[in-house]
């Protein structure tokens, strides 16, 4: 059986989605709306900034499959 882990990257990009998602929704107790549309726009942003910025903890030369 294979031992799965979390990666920086996916813990990251997760977070990032988490945190848009409490943001809007802090916003929304202050009277602020959003359209669901930008919601996603930013969640899709910040997702992709965050697997973008967050280093894998790997070396260029190691794979996965050997």
């Amino acid at each position: 059986m294979a031992s799965r882990t979390i990666g920086p990257v996916t813990g990251a990009t997760t977070a990032a989605a988490a945190v848009t998602t409490i943001v809007f929704y802090i916003l929304g107790l202050l009277g602020i709306d959003a359209p669901g549309e930008v919601q996603g726009a930013v969640t899709t942003l910040l997702v992709i900034i965050a697997g973008y910025l967050v280093p894998t903890g790997k070396d260029p030369g190691d794979h996965v499959a050997e």
